[in-house]
């Protein structure tokens, strides 16, 4: 398994928002996280990117623990892609120095042609985050977590903020990322682009307490 999620509790506050959740995505297969608003769909991948700490239970990538001892956590995360939901990096940062920083702490090349092209990155390059719209600076945070390109991707609603043109793009960039036997997993609204990707779902429920 690429990643494994084995009971996770994570809370917000004093509130639980997933209680003892097990999941897991295999290599080669994209999860489409789905729900209504409120059923942590966000918390949850930003539990599995590192960014928030579970209560309890396990997540795992790559068989290391993304919240274990340090070297696990570094392996976790050198394995994996992550784009927020806001896609919100540092805003002084330009759309180059971001990649740059990227492809410099996981070991890889900066975005090849293909990636460049398919997102309209050259476009991107040189303006800074906070100067974008947000389908700019979304396109602008995938070209980076698709660098390497990474064992997993981490995506909450990747699709927002992108034209049709783009949209389809992206379709295609992660079909071939799971015909490379590599793995997705995704947050949307949008049932039909799920279709498209075939991806299988994993639905939340909004929490009793």
């Amino acid at each position: 398994m690429t990643l494994v999620v084995d009971r996770a509790t994570i809370r917000r506050g004093s509130r639980t928002v997933i209680s003892e959740l097990s999941m897991s995505v295999e290599a080669g297969e994209i999860v489409g996280v789905v729900g209504p608003n409120g059923c942590g769909k966000s918390t949850l991948l930003s539990c599995i990117a590192g960014v928030l700490a579970p209560r309890d239970g396990r997540i795992t990538i790559g068989g290391a623990s993304v919240w274990g001892a340090q070297r696990e956590r570094v392996k976790a995360r050198t394995l994996m892609g992550y784009v927020p939901e806001g896609a919100d990096p540092p805003g002084f940062l330009r759309a180059r120095e971001l990649w740059a920083l990227c492809a410099t702490s996981r070991g890889v090349e900066p975005p090849s042609a293909e990636l460049r092209s398919a997102l309209g990155l050259d476009e991107l390059a040189d303006l800074a985050l906070d100067r974008m719209s947000l389908g700019q600076r979304r396109r602008a945070c995938l070209g980076a977590a698709l660098l390497g390109p990474p064992r997993l991707l981490v995506l909450d609603e990747p699709d927002n903020g992108l034209d049709v043109k783009r949209l389809a793009a992206l379709a295609e960039l992660l079909q071939q990322h799971a015909a490379g036997g590599r793995a997705t997993v995704l947050a949307s609204h949008d049932a039909a682009w799920l279709d498209v990707l075939g991806a299988r779902r994993v639905e939340l429920e909004v929490a009793a307490g």
